[in-house]
């Protein structure tokens, strides 16, 4: 018989008249220690499941809060507060009052960056012969020239800067044969059935990459647009709101919503994103699901061998009076030893890695850079640090404390006399 069952043997003799929990978690990390390879070896896989998951969930939030905040901050916004009707019915009439003392409530907010008031209308836009529909865009220019990515996606002249102007989409400019200097004509329904004219002066084209936008959106000066539409200066159909971050626009969001006042937030206005982002968490956790019980059947292997090795020091324990349930106790004090020993390496080296991912960024490849610089996107990735990731922890502690019980109800069937012949 090896020293090492003898030792436990002794230990286990006391334990018989003590009954200490204290006893039983010594006895536990000696044998975790004892058979370091094994240990080494599940305790690496339950830090790699850890690590994987965290670390592939905050690159995937990281990159999708990405997007969403360039799609906000091209046309979007991270908030939008509206009439409570607009968003089923985006007529002229639906639109809000005393958007002013609304903007400066919601700019007085923590987290706000800016607020700016919108007003919109579908109208026919003409240029000599030709004519097609636009959604006409009344934009308080000044505010929109600092947080909109749009003047960064001029392929021609400048952005809004006085009124008279229009900025409008690269192929809405190609389909009307306007370039910059041009006059555009507008003409468009106002507020209670009355004719909406209005003629500006091109001063810029964009092209977002995105054929909708770069057909049929037109901007104009705010102000402008009220005086066409018959709507007073303290009216609009949409107020903007850009936050410094899209969680914390998740935050704010639902706070702003009133009976007069309708809140959206990003999940509202990017919804195509939010189907896109949920439909590929769910990719991950399958994959998560995979690795953990490719780990758990790992860790059930390594505790089936340590039955069948540690056979006679089991049989010798249950001799001098050790109880089988203080056995499979202790195989599940040994499990849990393996499982703080994984997770503690797992943390460490994804909140080491993360940490510097955050600070720095993933470089994107050099091929995407004018494609980044199309859509006024940055050049590296940033990830986004996701507790859910945190919830590989209990998972795997349940699995290994699963693992570890499975090969130990062997015990319970087992004979101290049998167990104590040598193996042959």
């Amino acid at each position: 018989m090896s020293e090492s069952a003898l030792v436990n043997a002794d230990e286990g003799s006391r334990f018989a008249s003590s009954r200490g929990t204290p006893q039983l978690t010594a006895m536990a990390w000696r044998n975790v220690r004892r058979t370091s390879r094994r240990t080494w070896l599940a305790a690496g896989g339950i830090a790699f499941a850890v690590f994987l998951l965290t670390l592939i969930l905050s690159i995937q939030i990281g990159a999708f809060t990405g997007a969403v905040d360039n799609a906000a901050r091209i046309m979007l916004g991270h908030i939008q507060l509206q009439h409570p009707h607009y968003q089923d019915d985006p007529s002229i009439e639906n639109r809000v009052t005393g958007i002013r003392s609304i903007i400066e409530d919601v700019e007085a907010r923590p987290g706000v960056e800016t607020a700016s008031a919108r007003a919109m209308s579908f109208a026919l836009t003409s240029s000599g012969e030709r004519s097609y529909g636009a959604q006409i865009m009344g934009v308080e220019y000044q505010k929109e020239s600092k947080w909109s990515a749009l003047p960064a996606m001029q392929l021609e002249g400048r952005y809004l800067a006085g009124p008279g102007e229009a900025l409008i989409g690269s192929a809405l400019a190609r389909n009307l044969g306007l370039a910059v200097g041009d006059e555009l004509v507008i003409l468009g329904t106002a507020v209670e059935g009355g004719v909406a004219a209005l003629v500006s002066r091109v001063v810029g084209t964009y092209t977002t990459g995105q054929p909708d936008l770069d057909r049929a959106i037109v901007q104009v000066p705010l102000g402008d647009f009220q005086a066409a539409w018959n709507l007073s200066a303290d009216e609009a159909h949409s107020i903007i709101i850009i936050t410094d971050s899209v969680t914390r626009s998740e935050e704010l969001a639902p706070s702003l919503s009133r009976a007069d006042l309708r809140s959206l937030g990003w999940r509202d206005l990017q919804p195509e994103i939010a189907q896109t982002m949920e439909l590929k968490l769910v990719g991950v956790y399958v994959m998560f699901v995979l690795v953990a019980i490719i780990v758990i059947f790992s860790i059930v292997n390594s505790f089936m061998m340590v039955i069948f090795e540690r056979t006679q020091e089991f049989g010798m324990l249950m001799a001098v009076g050790m109880r089988r349930r203080d056995i499979i106790m202790q195989l599940q004090i040994e499990a849990f030893l393996v499982w703080l020993l994984g997770a503690a390496v797992g943390l460490a080296i994804t909140g080491v890695l993360l940490a510097i991912l955050i600070d720095q960024g993933i470089p994107l490849p050099p091929q995407a850079d004018d494609l980044m610089k199309l859509f006024s996107m940055p050049s590296r990735m940033y990830p986004v640090f996701e507790p859910n990731g945190l919830y590989a922890l209990p998972i795997m502690l349940i699995g290994t404390q699963i693992a570890a019980l499975i090969p130990g109800l062997r015990l319970l069937g087992m004979k101290p006399v049998a167990a104590l012949r040598p193996s042959e």
